[in-house]
């Protein structure tokens, strides 16, 4: 994919507070790349220096090849979707729509299609008299879009755009926001720290953490290729086992002077380590299953202490016979709480990631 946006080692601070450090990365053309991260990882920042809303303290920004880091944000030609919609209750959905398109030198006469198109775009065709108070907080959102879209901006910028919504109603105006972009092959930075909404909306998530940019790619690598234990923990549901690295690159995980208490599992290193290295390995809760703890050799003994149901499956809190706690995902009628178990790989899932051993100071 051709890079459409580029931004080359952007850094940025208030004071002595460092809010990004030596940002770097590529956007493609029509590609939907989503910035994750806790509060105050600077992603909100990074959205705003792309804006032009604020200036970095080094580093540049190019679109299409042409540096615009010092253009002002009315020179960019980028649309923004803040997290409070900003509509305007006076005007109705087709004035929201078109405002700011006359700013743009666009007349009267060349507005009207272009409101009736964006507000096809996202599924609101024939909604032009409607009042803001008359349609649903999701309807709103989708009336931001479509104001953004109207100038037909190079770029799309969105600010925490679901934030203010239910969570039904979050999952279902993210497809539409979602399906409105590709319609139209709208190249899209999106802001959230949600990670099941930066999984559903981004072709990749970029992950930020403490001004820095920690991993970026596809949702399925972040999940199942964390580069560091931050990604790791900060991306889906994570157990954690403390073992060492075995000749030939498995774990060996608990303690061999009990029967049932130790385990060899194939594994991957997320980091360069030496045979008997202490590591931690990470385990996903659908990368284990429950097994009967007396006929299993390759498996871990414990105990249910907590079920939870989750629709299509069922979460386990197992604690480990060697300490640990793990969350296992497994059929509803799997166990009970209370039960003796044992937990063990399954066959067709990824196999845990190693890191080495953090040593308390």
């Amino acid at each position: 994919m051709a890079s459409f946006l580029t931004l080359e080692r952007l850094s940025k601070r208030f004071g002595e507070q460092r809010v990004l450090e030596q940002v770097s990365l590529e956007v493609g053309h029509g590609e939907i790349l989503v910035l994750l991260g806790p509060s105050g990882s600077g992603k909100t920042t990074l959205l705003r220096l792309i804006a032009g809303f604020e200036e970095p303290d080094e580093g540049r920004l190019t679109v299409d090849g042409s540096d615009v880091t010092a253009l002002p944000p009315n020179r960019r030609n980028f649309g923004m979707v803040f997290q409070h919609y900003a509509l305007f209750p006076h005007l109705t959905v087709g004035q929201n729509v078109g405002f700011g398109l006359g700013a743009r030198g666009v007349g009267r006469r060349e507005a009207v299609p272009r409101i009736a198109e964006a507000l096809a775009l996202v599924d609101l065709a024939g909604f032009e008299a409607r009042r803001v108070h008359q349609i649903s907080g999701g309807q709103q959102q989708r009336v931001a879009l479509a104001r953004a879209l109207a100038p037909g901006p190079r770029l799309l910028l969105l600010d925490e755009p679901l934030s203010n919504l239910d969570p039904a109603l979050r999952e279902r105006t993210r497809r539409q926001l979602r399906e409105a972009l590709e319609r139209v092959s709208m190249t899209a930075l999106w802001v959230t720290h949600e990670q099941e909404e930066a999984f559903a909306v981004g072709d990749r998530v970029a992950l930020l953490h403490e001004g820095r940019l920690a991993q970026l790619g596809p949702p399925e690598e972040l999940y199942l290729e964390p580069r560091s234990r931050f990604v790791a923990g900060f991306v889906g549901r994570a157990g954690w086992l403390a073992g060492q690295l075995a000749p030939g690159g498995e774990l060996l995980a608990g303690d061999d002077r009990f029967v049932g208490h130790a385990v060899r599992w194939p594994a991957v290193a997320a980091e360069p380590l030496a045979t008997g290295d202490p590591v931690d390995a990470l385990l996903r809760p659908e990368s284990l299953r429950l097994v009967d703890p007396d006929g299993s050799a390759d498996s871990l003994a414990g105990e249910v202490r907590s079920r939870r149901y989750a629709g299509e499956t069922t979460y386990y809190e197992v604690e480990l016979a060697v300490g640990a706690r793990l969350l296992v995902a497994d059929a509803h009628d799997a166990a009970r709480a209370g039960q003796r178990v044992a937990v063990a790989l399954r066959p067709d899932g990824s196999p845990p990631r190693l890191f080495r051993r953090e040593e308390p100071e």
